[in-house]
Order: structure tokens, then C-alpha cells, then sequence
């Protein structure tokens, strides 16, 4: 075959399978999108009003326990006494907190191995139960099958989970015994929303120490291992790995929110029930 044809014939393939230089559309705007999201740090309104959605049924829960709701109801609700309740504990420090267990599995997402997983949250609330002061997420875990048992901890922590500034109260304002229909967790929109990007990620391994399978205290004896931000300008995360962290640190607190407004409903029945209790002449 002639040179020149073979020379021909390698411009073009070299034409056709080139790696393209010029950025695609597609490429283009999720770009612009990390750049955005970065940018803002990974603020979100939603997370800000769960943050006050969770402050204000902390306090509730905390104000039936002081007026004796949690104690009278264990005591006289059921046709024998049961244990009260306990939702607040203390640490090390003597810094009281919130706990909840929300729930244990199993995962498979390198399957054929698989995992124990479970989830705890402990949360810090004001002295004046006002605010949030801390919020840890931990998974725990361990390998099901092996002649080896690895058991791991992952936690992330925020220390400053506040929303920005005091709720805008919305809805009907009515005086006299009439209540207020007003929308409790309405951040206002005046205000910048609440920048995330301090969110501490911790991981636990038993390589560095023994670590319980079940961790249920807030304050952890173990030593972690390795510790990173969620976005960190000199130790940046690839972006995917920061969504899932914020993603899951979102849909915790969303399930989190629900539990605990159960949990402040059934006080509320539990309260009605030994109001009733007295009146029951019959």
C-alpha cells in the first residue's frame, strides 16, 4: 500500500477517535453546578428549618419530663407501674443530651459481603433547650460472615446545627384564649441560610483499637481514626463523595424529625390519658 494512503488513512482515524478538547454542554452546566454548590456550602433552608423543627420538640419532650407528664404516666397509665421513660442523658461532661436508636440492618452494597449496620443519634440541645448545640450521626458495623470480624464506626458531627436567626412566625394572630395558627419552623427568607460545609465526617476502626460493636454512648472512649470536613479547600473531597455525606446527613435528620414528633404526640396522649384518669368516676 502506498505511504501517502497509509498516511491518509491514519489523519483520519487519528480524526475520528481523537479525545474531544472542547467541553460539552452537559459537561458544562454540572460544572457550573459543583461550582455553585461549593460555593454556597452546601447551605440548604430545609436542613436550617429541621434544625429548629428538631429544637422545638426537644424542648417539649423536655418540658413534659420536668412537669412530671413522663413520670405519672409510667406510673399510673397502665394496669401495673412501668419504667418512666428516659430521653435525656448525661455524658462525661455532664452536658445533658438526646439520644435515639433509630434502627439496625444489614447492607449488601459489595455484595456477596455483607454487613450489621446500626444507626444511633445523639443530640446536644441548648441550656435553655432553645437551640441545637450539637448533632452526631453514627453507623456502626461489622462483616456478618468471616473468620475475621471487622468492626468500624462512622460518625458526623456538627457542631454548630443553629439556624440562622429567631423563626418568622406566619398565619393568623388571634387575642384572647383563642391560639395562635402560626407555622413554628418559617425561617426568614431575609436571611442567608445556614452554611454546612463544617460538617466533621469520623471514622472509628478496630485497627487503631477495640471499638464496642454497639457504641450508645455520645461521648466515645475510642480514638478516631481519620477525620475530614465536608468541604475543605486544602483537603478537598471528590464532589461525589461530599453529596453523599450531605445527602445522608439530610435524609437522617428528615427521618429523625418524624420519630421524635411521634415520640412528642404520644406524650401528648399520654398526657390526656391521666387527665383522664382522675375524672373516671364510672
Amino acid at each position: 500500500m502506498n505511504k501517502y494512503i497509509i498516511l491518509l488513512l491514519l489523519g483520519f482515524l487519528s480524526e475520528v477517535y481523537a479525545v474531544p478538547t472542547t467541553i460539552t454542554l452537559p459537561e458544562k452546566e454540572y460544572y457550573q453546578y459543583i461550582q455553585s454548590v461549593r460555593a454556597k456550602k452546601f447551605s440548604d433552608r430545609e436542613i436550617d428549618r429541621i434544625h429548629l423543627s428538631l429544637a422545638n420538640l426537644l424542648e417539649k419532650i423536655f418540658q413534659f419530663r420536668e412537669s412530671g407528664v413522663v413520670s405519672k404516666a409510667a406510673r399510673y397509665n397502665g394496669h401495673i407501674p412501668e419504667e418512666e421513660k428516659v430521653y435525656f442523658f448525661k455524658d462525661k461532661e455532664d452536658k445533658e443530651f438526646y439520644a435515639l436508636f433509630i434502627g439496625q440492618g444489614i447492607t449488601i452494597e459489595d455484595y456477596p459481603t455483607s454487613r450489621i449496620f446500626d444507626t444511633r443519634i445523639f443530640i446536644y440541645p441548648s441550656e435553655d433547650k432553645k437551640t441545637l448545640q450539637k448533632v452526631i450521626i453514627q453507623f456502626t458495623r461489622v462483616n456478618t460472615e468471616g473468620p475475621i470480624y471487622v468492626k468500624e464506626m462512622r460518625r458526623i458531627v456538627n457542631e454548630t446545627p443553629e439556624s440562622p436567626g429567631p423563626p418568622k412566625l406566619e398565619g393568623q394572630k388571634v387575642e384572647g384564649d383563642i391560639p395562635k395558627f402560626q407555622e413554628e419552623i418559617t425561617t426568614d427568607p431575609n436571611l442567608a441560610a445556614k452554611e454546612n460545609d463544617n460538617l466533621v465526617i469520623e471514622y472509628y476502626s478496630e485497627h487503631d483499637g477495640s471499638i464496642p460493636w454497639v457504641e450508645e454512648k455520645a461521648t466515645t472512649e475510642t480514638k478516631v481514626s481519620i477525620t475530614s470536613k465536608l468541604h475543605d479547600e486544602k483537603e478537598l473531597l471528590p464532589f461525589d463523595v461530599q453529596k453523599k455525606v450531605y445527602i445522608t446527613y439530610r435524609d437522617v435528620l428528615r427521618e429523625l424529625d418524624s420519630k421524635i414528633r411521634k415520640q412528642v404526640s404520644r406524650l401528648e396522649l399520654e398526657q390526656r390519658a391521666t387527665i383522664r384518669k382522675i375524672v373516671d368516676f364510672n
